[in-house]
């Protein structure tokens, strides 16, 4: 992943007066997705000890330290790890989502959402610009159609990460579903086929105006047979 020059302003801000500079670079590198000599070398030290002698205050103890670890995740997944996040999803979730083995702070979570949709703007091109404030529903959505015959709301279960979701039309995003009951039974309920499920969760992941995003592109078992789009998920 290459680093812009916000990048680097940032991990800038998370030093400047830190107190345990030293692992708030390991944190930044991993944030960042970048090994810390890269991040150093960016930052302009020619060597670790270089950016020690920078932080005096790092000569001293500062207790244990806690790791958190990013391991590299397919491009579906980190799309779909920001679909989450613009759902409302706990950050513990999204966390989980993007490879990381203990939660990091919502600002750095954040900050890597923000950076990849930079990286690959058609695919963020409808997603919100920040991530909404939590809120419970106190009644049911009406249940309408557009002129396409996509429905109100729908529900799938996910292609990479097997989680039931809900997607709303128009949304950019995936709502998590705490019901246990299958998709089918959700979607039966909900008065919705299989295209028409399918073809939501495409508008969600690929956009709206997306050949994903039309239910005449499915089958009856809700399997796209529509045309074939190249780079719908992105690279990190």
């Amino acid at each position: 992943m290459l680093m812009t020059t916000e990048d680097l302003a940032w991990v800038q801000s998370r030093l400047r007066n830190c107190t345990n500079a030293r692992r708030q670079l390991r944190i930044c590198a991993e944030c960042l997705y970048v090994d810390e000599g890269t991040l150093l070398e960016s930052l302009g030290y020619a060597s670790l000890d270089a950016f020690r002698a920078a932080h005096p205050q790092n000569k001293r103890s500062c207790g244990p330290s806690a790791e958190r670890i990013c391991n590299p995740v397919p491009p579906e997944v980190m799309l779909e790890s920001v679909l989450y996040y613009y759902g409302g999803a706990r950050i513990s979730s999204v966390c989980r989502l993007m490879g990381y083995t203990q939660t990091v702070t919502p600002e750095a979570i954040r900050h890597r959402v923000c950076s990849w949709k930079k990286k690959h703007p058609a695919l963020a091109a409808g997603m919100p610009h920040k991530r909404p404030k939590p809120k419970k529903e106190t009644k049911l959505m009406k249940m309408t159609y557009d002129e396409a015959g996509l429905p109100a709301y729908a529900y799938a279960r996910s292609r990479y990460t097997n989680n039931i979701v809900r997607i709303v039309r128009g949304e950019r995003a995936l709502f998590g579903v705490v019901e246990q009951e299958a998709v089918d039974t959700l979607n039966e309920a909900a008065g919705v086929s299989r295209a028409q499920a399918a073809a939501m969760y495409g508008g969600a992941v690929c956009g709206w105006d997306s050949p994903m995003a039309d239910p005449n592109n499915y089958n009856e078992a809700g399997v796209y047979i529509g045309p074939e789009m190249e780079d719908k998920h992105g690279e990190e």
